[in-house]
């Protein structure tokens, strides 16, 4: 059955708690118990630019890298499902964040079993013997904590921003620490760092429902904190924005004493228009026709008029209703009832797709031209773009980097990592379902990128 409303939002959208899913993310043993024996299973969630899902392994089986889908979450229950030959199979389950285990029941075909997962430690493999310390800095929308590692004699400092979604300093996604692994690569080619935990998450204040000149005066703060305590102590300040942190970064720059800015797959383009980009790469990678691909767009451009407007979601949430109950109409009896009560399943549904697009952070993501700051900027910039990542792809986003460093002249470098995903790693498909299933390290060719670029602008 090909999917007739709206695909949901692939980069920018969460309909979860954020500070819950980012501690969900991870790797996950247990078992469905399944008359008196243990079925082992093995999920791995990757929470990534907002979004929460996974894939899951039940080796008895021979079935692997099955794709989850969350449907629903908050700080004490969690509700998944991958599908079967015989439809949905559901894990509905209460999360218990002090001993990292959800335990609840497994459904499907109409029988349930009881399961349990508990989340296990995965390392990277890298020791820290790096001069790693903790601050507190005070912000206009409360404290942000995060980790700065200095070295001995004045160095450039990278300040490190995440993408969207609520990330932990290391910017851990499905177990691949891609900010902790990058600040051990700067250190040890001379360069020192900041990363810091996002609003609301760790020991960092604020309300994670800002707009992205909110989280860019976060950053104003936090430069001018290690200004006044750290000035002594660094060469340069470089901003190194990943995903959504590029653009919030970008605002940054517009307003603080920066030397240099990094895009690290950020987009080029209008949040609207990555949008659109991604729900036709989803079409194309799950075999979804042109119609329905239509029917989609014009739906998703309804949203943003609304969304622009401040107008009234009721005709949208009417329309979504009344076509996820027709499609639920056409299932097997088997699939239908697994979806439990209709009316509450519609619900749940349309609150998930609509949560995120009603958010103060939606609508200034959509309106936000990247082209008319990054325009303005004097300094130099280096834009990465993987050349398998689905969530920013690098085309149509590196067209329009080459097209502003043709018309304004700017100082812009550009780079495409072939064979990189969005966290670049080597990829197969790009997907955000296959993150955790790869090694968790950089692609062959993206660290080398950013340290010549570094060492450029200590040469000049």
């Amino acid at each position: 059955m090909q999917i007739a409303f709206i695909v949901l939002l692939l980069l920018f959208s969460s309909g979860h708690h954020p500070q819950s899913a980012a501690e969900i993310d991870g790797y996950w043993s247990g078992a469905i118990e399944v008359y008196d024996q243990e079925l082992a299973i093995n999920i791995t969630f990757s929470f990534v630019d907002g979004i929460l899902d996974g894939t899951i392994d039940i080796p008895e089986q021979n079935a692997y890298n099955l794709p989850v889908e969350v449907l629903e979450m908050d700080e004490e229950s969690i509700t998944f499902q991958f599908q079967t030959g015989t439809g949905p199979a559901i894990f509905r389950g209460k999360w218990n964040a002090a001993d990292n285990t959800i335990a609840g029941d497994f459904e499907q075909v109409g029988e349930k079993f009881p399961f349990k997962l508990k989340k296990q430690s995965r390392s990277n493999g890298l020791s820290s013997d790096l001069p790693e310390r903790e601050l507190i800095i005070p912000t206009r929308a409360g404290q942000i904590s995060g980790n700065l590692i200095l070295h001995q004699e004045p160095s450039p400092l990278v300040i490190l921003l995440s993408g969207s979604g609520s990330q932990n300093r290391d910017e851990n996604i499905a177990g691949f620490r891609v900010f902790g692994t990058l600040a051990d690569k700067f250190f040890e080619n001379g360069y020192s760092t900041f990363r810091y935990d996002d609003r609301g998450v760790g020991q960092s204040e604020g309300v994670a429902d800002a707009t992205l000149h909110d989280l860019a005066e976060d950053v104003t703060d936090i430069i001018q904190y290690l200004h006044q305590n750290y000035e002594n102590r660094y060469t340069d300040l470089i901003l190194l924005g990943h995903s959504q942190g590029g653009l919030v970064a970008s605002i940054a720059a517009s307003e603080a004493d920066v030397s240099a800015l990094i895009f690290m797959a950020s987009p080029f383009l209008r949040g609207d228009k990555i949008i659109d980009e991604q729900i036709k790469i989803i079409s194309e990678q799950r075999g979804i026709s042109e119609e329905v691909l239509e029917q989609n767009l014009r739906f998703q451009n309804r949203i943003y008029e609304v969304v622009r407007s401040n107008s009234n979601w009721e005709e949208i949430e009417n329309d979504l209703a009344e076509r996820l109950r027709a499609q639920i109409n056409q299932l097997p009896d088997q699939q239908r009832q697994a979806l439990g009560d209709m009316n509450s399943f519609i619900e749940s549904q349309i609150n998930r797709q609509l949560s995120t697009a009603k958010s103060t952070w939606f609508k200034s993501l959509i309106e936000f031209e990247p082209v008319d700051v990054i325009s303005a900027l004097d300094m130099p910039m280096l834009a990465v773009f993987g050349g398998k990542d689905t969530q920013v792809p690098a085309s149509p986003n590196s067209e329009v980097t080459e097209q502003l460093i043709s018309d304004y002249g700017l100082n812009l470098e550009l780079a495409v990592i072939e064979h990189a995903n969005h966290l670049f790693q080597r990829a197969n498909t790009g997907m955000p379902s296959e993150y955790g299933m790869l090694e968790r390290q950089f692609a062959a060719g993206f660290t080398e990128t950013i340290l010549e670029f570094l060492d450029g602008l200590q040469e000049n």
